[in-house]
């Protein structure tokens, strides 16, 4: 019983396994059959190339053959016109010359600020570092130190009023040869108008003073005052050691009897002479004395007075090197326009109209105007990103909307400041870049008018060996484990994959490829049921 149910399971087992194979065989020979009878659309790449476009930028210009240079003088003084109402010139002709006296006295007075910032700097950094050797003592040290100096004080107080009866005050004339000893009311600068551009300077000695009441003239008229010591006591011929400015509209009231040092900057007491007597020997002892006591004084600090002093003048020094950049800045900005005074055309063209020197324009049109010659102009805008790529002198293509002619034009002249739109960019390249405007002119302008608008067409001398890049769109081109590869068709007609090098995009939309693909290649969309490997291929313009 039991080997006939043995051998009734074996005939079913052999039952099943060809019907199995029957069925295997069967899917296998349909899958063979479809396969031999599907086809793939395949294309030419020529077909799909988007060409090079890179980084070439296309804007929106217009003609403008009455294109004028406007030049406004503004608060500037004019030296010299070099041209007359009528003359033709061209690109690079000198149009005037504005007289640098002016800026060449600021250019002096702020060389002068300089070098009393400096002065301040050097005497700055003396004191902090004789503070850094001071070595502090305790708080009771510091209190005796204290009331010694104020028993001394006291002591050379009353030998002071002894001495009283012998000294005099000391008469000093006004002026020795051009320099001053002191100013007053009645002192003449050797120039200035007393503004903060001009300010009246005055040629000092040494030992002048500047009498309070003077100073309170200046507040009471807001004026500016420069009073310079120079070697030898010559402007001229001598090299400036001080100057003290003073500003009016920023000075204190000050006593009317006080006098205030040029040199430095501080209030003096009455000038005495004293008699050769004995007191005069009793005063040099107190003086000594007095400079020894200075002396023991000045190491007197705490620890915390030390500090505190310390972080005062390194604060001051912080202060004072600003200034000086400040200064630098203001110099170096001085010395560029006093550089810049000549005036160039910038086009060639005819001088419209000219404007008198004695009497410039102050309605705020411009002293002189040139316009264009023969040929055209346009008006376009170029991406900030492309500043450093363009240049006046280049060349740019041109396609009229009215005429479909293409033209050649070269850059002219490119503003230093951005434009208020874009100039039609169609949105182009970053759209939050800004644009700058650039005037380029047509020599050959035939069939162009005023106001015709033209397609531009910029691109960078850099891009232009590689106007043979290759770009498809990304649609034809898969991405498999980090390479990217195209479906293309072999010399029997069939898909292969094709491992292709890609490089930039261009809007998103195609893709470079740098290797592993020719225009004369055809390949197929890669993806859906047709996208496989030994597919047959047909071409798109056949199926």
């Amino acid at each position: 019983m039991k080997n006939k149910k043995i051998k009734k399971f074996i005939i079913w087992a052999v039952v099943l396994a060809v019907i199995g194979g029957a069925a295997t065989g069967g899917v296998y020979a349909y899958r063979n059959y479809q396969s031999e009878n599907t086809q793939a659309e395949v294309r030419n790449v020529s077909s799909l190339s988007w060409g090079y476009w890179g980084d070439d930028m296309t804007s929106v210009g217009y003609v403008a053959n009455d294109h004028v240079q406007s030049v406004h003088i503004e608060d500037k003084t004019v030296e010299e016109v070099k041209v007359a109402e009528g003359d033709t010139v061209n690109i690079g002709d000198t149009l005037l010359v504005y007289d640098t006296t002016d800026v060449q006295l600021q250019i002096e007075m702020e060389q002068l600020e300089l070098q009393g910032i400096e002065n301040d700097i050097k005497l700055a950094q003396r004191d902090l570092d004789k503070l850094k050797k001071i070595t502090p003592v305790s708080n009771t040290t510091n209190k005796n130190n204290t009331a010694s100096k104020s028993a001394t004080t006291k002591k050379n107080t009353t030998t002071a009023k002894k001495n009283t009866s012998t000294i005099v005050m000391m008469q000093v004339q006004k002026k020795d040869g051009d320099a001053y000893n002191y100013i007053d009311k009645s002192a003449k600068p050797y120039e200035g108008e007393g503004t903060p551009e001009q300010p009246y300077r005055f040629l000092c000695t040494q030992e002048c003073y500047v009498t309070g009441t003077y100073l309170n003239y200046l507040m009471k008229k807001e004026q500016v005052a420069a009073f310079e010591i120079w070697s030898g006591n010559s402007y001229k011929e001598g090299t400036l050691i001080s100057c003290w400015t003073v500003n009016g509209a920023e000075q204190h009231t000050v006593a009317d009897d006080s006098k205030w040092s040029v040199a430095t900057q501080q209030r003096l007491e009455d000038e005495v002479i004293i008699e050769e007597t004995e007191e005069k020997s009793t005063q040099n002892q107190n003086t000594q004395t007095t400079e020894s006591e200075s002396q023991s004084i000045e190491e007197t600090y705490t620890a915390d007075e030390l500090k505190k002093e310390i972080t005062e003048r390194e604060s001051e020094l912080k202060k004072l090197n600003v200034d000086k950049k400040k200064s630098e800045l203001e110099l170096d900005k001085l010395n560029k326009t006093r550089e810049s005074a000549m005036v160039l055309a910038t086009i060639d063209g005819v001088v419209k109209s000219v404007g008198d020197p004695e009497n410039p324009p102050i309605d705020g049109s411009a002293f002189i105007e040139i316009t264009g010659a023969e040929g055209m102009y346009i008006e376009g805008t170029i991406s900030e990103l492309m500043l450093d790529q363009i240049e006046v002198g280049q060349e740019i293509s041109a396609n009229s909307w009215n005429n479909g002619q293409m033209y050649s034009a070269t850059i002219m002249e490119i503003s230093e400041y951005p434009s208020e739109n874009n100039g039609g960019n169609y949105g182009e390249g970053n759209p939050n870049v800004s644009y700058y405007s650039f005037t380029a002119y047509i020599e050959d302008a035939s069939g162009l008018i005023n106001g015709d608008y033209l397609e531009l067409s910029i691109t960078p001398a850099t891009n232009q060996e590689e106007s043979n890049a290759l770009f498809i769109d990304k649609a034809y081109v898969r991405e498999e484990n980090g390479s990217y590869y195209v479906l293309k068709a072999d010399a029997e007609d069939r898909l292969v994959k094709q491992y292709v090098q890609t490089g930039r995009t261009m809007y998103g939309s195609a893709i470079e490829i740098k290797s592993g693909l020719q225009e004369t290649d055809r390949i197929a969309f890669p993806y859906g049921k047709t996208a496989k490997e030994g597919i047959k291929v047909v071409d798109a313009e056949n199926f």
